[in-house]
């Protein structure tokens, strides 16, 4: 039970530093919103542009809402499309830089297209916003994963079942943007102290495993009669 809740208070502790970064104001921070801040935000195509009979399989990745884990983007390979959908698609086609963020389901599921991903494309589900040189995209997308933001962006989709967020609201999304070298700096501090939040819940669940390990070991003396 002590290990479990020092895992809970290790992510509550990386977490309160998250919002206590994001809230703060200092020298040169200015009130913006993420359209202002970026180089747009756009939505992946629709269903009349995007037919199942596009879908094919190892072909160039869509990149929807499921595909965005905390670590990254993991393509289903078994719905890709075609070099020449992909090519009629070209609006829709991001580059490394961009950040792809779902529009539907949980809010705030985002991540950074990379060297690995440049040249998908924005899945149906999803939105991709473009950088400018006024945001760092690591911060951004620290800041739009933060749970303060996730509760901001959950109140403004839209969705009796489920919350679906348009492209203007997200537009609107305000918030306050420090200097470019304050942003990378502060990217820096919260990458450590992920790292270490993340190095403190490996160990407890190592822990954890090798407590169950011993449970199931004692468990079977005592019923084999060997305690």
């Amino acid at each position: 039970a002590n290990f479990e809740a020092n895992i809970q208070n290790a992510r509550a502790l990386f977490e309160s530093h998250l919002q206590s970064v994001f809230t703060q104001r200092g020298d040169g921070w200015e009130e913006t919103t993420l359209s202002q801040a970026t180089c747009g935000i756009f939505t992946g195509p629709f269903g009349s542009l995007l037919h199942k009979s596009d879908y094919v399989a190892n072909g160039i990745p869509l990149v929807n809402p499921a595909h965005i884990t905390e670590v990254g983007i993991e393509p289903d390979l078994r719905k890709t499309v075609s070099k020449e959908t992909a090519h009629r698609l070209k609006n829709y086609v991001m580059r490394e830089g961009d950040i792809v963020i779902g529009r539907r389901g949980e809010m705030g599921r985002c991540a950074l297209v990379t060297e690995i991903e440049n040249g998908w494309l924005c899945g149906t589900g999803s939105f991709f916003i473009k950088p400018s040189n006024r945001c760092d995209t690591r911060y951004l997308v620290r800041f739009l994963r933060s749970e303060g933001c996730k509760a901001r962006l959950e109140k403004i989709a839209g969705g009796t079942v489920m919350p679906n967020l348009s492209n203007t609201d997200l537009g609107n999304l305000a918030f306050d943007l420090p200097p470019l070298d304050r942003q990378k700096a502060l990217v820096e501090e919260i990458d450590s102290l992920h790292e270490e939040t993340q190095r403190l819940e490996s160990l407890y669940q190592r822990k954890l495993s090798a407590l169950d390990a011993l449970k199931k070991s004692l468990l079977q003396q005592a019923f084999s009669g060997q305690l």
